[in-house]
């Protein structure tokens, strides 16, 4: 399998995380789209022997922080070793690190040497927030309720003089042309929630991903992507995201589009990986009409070998 790197230059504002199943599900679309629906079944029915793994959309040259061992109860204090360790608890709760910064700590990561690096580093530029009021219309009037109607979403903002940039990491036997099409289209169409009025839209470059980052040595993994916990995921630290998914308007349920929803490991989960994966799973019968759909819930890892603790 090769691992590439899709970069996504945003091109407006964006109303849904580029959460690593849902971009799957649209990626699956655009392939109907560009291939016709029996290629995208065959392709599918392909999936549980060559996999097609991919991460969240993180910001260009940052990874998810991981989850690491807490540090020794004995090196804990009172006074400044108390405040120390405070500032150290507030830094490694930062989303994320930077891909070099990963690197340097990967050898032999520890919670201490995590916080570190944070500390060396400046946050990623993030697009801005920005909360947008909307008001419920009532089916039978076609008019706005008088009162309880208002409810606020939120959506993302390229800065308008630098723009955003988010990476995707993916590995598959898919060629890098065939992946950066499939990505491309989706930025055309529009990716999440209000796109047809111009929401999710980008341009999508693709390119091999960076030296060493999925080849090093390591007893551990770092998850890039939402997935599932499977057995032979030890050790894990992680925290955890209930998933409300839905399917696209093209498939046509029969009454509700909604899936069920799934409990799943968030970006920055890491574990004990005693063999080569896959880690996490394909989900099946996650439409309670549609038994054909599924849920890409693989986790995309890179591996890091993790300090011992000795308290």
């Amino acid at each position: 399998m090769s691992f590439y790197r899709v970069t996504l230059k945003l091109e407006g504002p964006q109303g849904t995380r580029l959460h690593s199943g849902t971009l799957f599900g649209h990626l699956c679309w655009a392939w109907r789209d560009l291939h016709g629906e029996e290629s995208l079944v065959q392709w599918l029915a392909t999936l549980p022997e060559q996999r097609f793994e991919l991460s969240d959309g993180m910001p260009a040259g940052y990874l998810p922080t991981p989850l690491l061992r807490p540090a020794p109860r004995r090196e804990r204090g009172a006074g400044e070793a108390a405040a120390r360790a405070e500032e150290e608890k507030k830094l490694r709760k930062r989303g994320w690190i930077s891909l070099e910064g990963f690197k340097a700590i990967r050898g032999c990561a520890s919670a201490r040497a995590l916080a570190a690096q944070l500390a060396r580093e400046a946050p990623p530029p993030l697009p801005q927030a920005r909360r947008m009021a909307h008001n419920t219309i009532d089916r039978r009037t076609g008019r706005t309720p008088e009162t309880a109607g208002l409810f606020f979403l939120d959506e993302a903002w390229p800065d308008p003089e630098h723009g955003c940039r988010w990476d995707v990491y993916v590995s598959t036997d898919l060629s890098i042309g065939a992946v950066r099409d499939l990505f491309q289209h989706v930025g055309r169409m529009g990716f999440g929630r209000d796109a047809t009025v111009g929401r999710g839209r980008f341009h999508a470059e693709a390119g091999a991903a960076p030296n060493g980052l999925f080849e090093a040595p390591g007893t551990r993994r770092l998850s890039l992507s939402h997935g599932s916990l499977s057995a032979n995921m030890a050790e894990p630290f992680y925290r955890v995201e209930t998933h409300y998914g839905k399917t696209a308007a093209m498939l046509g349920t029969a009454r509700s589009p909604f899936k069920h929803p799934l409990t799943l490991l968030r970006p920055g989960a890491t574990f004990t990986a005693p063999g080569a994966g896959p880690f996490g799973a394909l989900l099946y019968g996650v439409h309670p009409e549609r038994p054909e759909v599924v849920h890409n819930a693989w986790h995309l890892t890179a591996p890091f070998t993790e300090e011992e603790a000795h308290g």
